[in-house]
């Protein structure tokens, strides 16, 4: 998944910068079990930073790097070299981090969300940078251009704290995201009718068991059982499946008779009206024709005018 952030200030040596980030398993989904709205990524996999610069039109070498750090790293892991723009280029700088695996003292990252912290920097060479600078250095570059530094963090829109996932959380969170889409449409369809639609009761009984194993995996997720969060999405994705494999049977007369049998109840709610209009014009017109029948009765004549 990749989600843009561009940022324009008023720096020196550029018109616009903006930041790309790829690798993440979502973006702005809610953690029940971390109570917040996090970026996600599964420990071990590499989430990827790229930064799109666009030089101004000062004449002068810029040289670009950059740094990542993490609220469990103590320094910034940097780009390796210098990459060189000058006026009115747009180049992407990029920085890949591998997130640590779930081991040793990496084991309870997935324990709470984290913070993240990018910035890029361009300064000459010879110039060093000290994090209790904060996006400022002293050695100018000529001609009398002060370094300059621009800041990405996790708390800028449109990103949000980072969740590190185990191989469980994402597998559930991947399971979820199916069987929500697929409970969701069958609660629609099957649940629009005034009684069952013939041919559906294998779906219907399917249905309401992957509604009951995903109450059960949002439930053991948010308690952090992480495990049996896993298998209960995965039987839930199964039952979802199950019943919309029973709808879409080819040859057994299930569609025909389950879209018959609400189109048929759709007409009677449109037409329940009508139906009780005709039933009483039938009554009046029985009742009319047993007093003509009745002895004694003679027609009342209408006088002319």
């Amino acid at each position: 998944m990749a989600v843009p952030l561009s940022v324009q200030r008023a720096h020196g040596d550029d018109t616009n910068e903006t930041l790309n980030i790829t690798g993440l398993i979502s973006r702005g989904s809610y953690d029940s079990y971390l109570g917040s709205t996090v970026d996600a990524i599964q420990a071990g996999n590499t989430m990827t930073f790229n930064v799109i610069f666009t030089a101004n039109s000062y004449v002068y070498q810029r040289n670009l790097t950059m740094g990542i750090k993490f609220d469990w790293m103590t320094n910034f892991q940097n780009t390796t070299s210098y990459l060189a723009v000058y006026a009115g280029q747009t180049l992407t700088v990029t920085l890949a981090y591998q997130i640590p695996a779930l081991t040793g003292q990496y084991s309870g990252l997935n324990q709470q969300a984290h913070t993240w912290t990018l910035e890029l920097w361009d300064m000459p060479p010879t110039a060093t940078w000290s994090a209790n600078t904060y996006c400022y250095d002293y050695n100018y570059a000529p001609p009398n251009v002060p370094p300059a530094c621009r800041s990405f963090t996790s708390s800028g829109y449109p990103y949000h704290s980072l969740a590190v996932y185990s191989s469980a959380q994402t597998s559930s969170y991947n399971s979820k995201l199916q069987a929500s889409a697929i409970i969701t449409s069958l609660n629609s369809v099957l649940g629009s009718t005034i009684s069952p639609a013939p041919g559906t009761s294998s779906a219907i009984a399917s249905l309401a068991q992957a509604n009951t194993q995903m109450s059960l995996a949002n439930n053991a997720y948010a308690l952090g059982d992480f495990a049996t969060a896993q298998t209960d999405y995965q039987n839930a994705l199964n039952d979802a499946n199950a019943a919309q494999s029973s709808l879409a049977t080819i040859g057994g007369g299930t569609d025909a008779a389950t879209f018959t049998s609400i189109w048929i109840d759709s007409v009677a709610i449109l037409l329940g009206g009508i139906g009780a209009i005709m039933v009483g014009f039938a009554g009046f017109k029985y009742l009319r024709g047993k007093t003509r029948a009745l002895p004694g009765y003679t027609a009342s004549s209408t006088p002319k005018a």
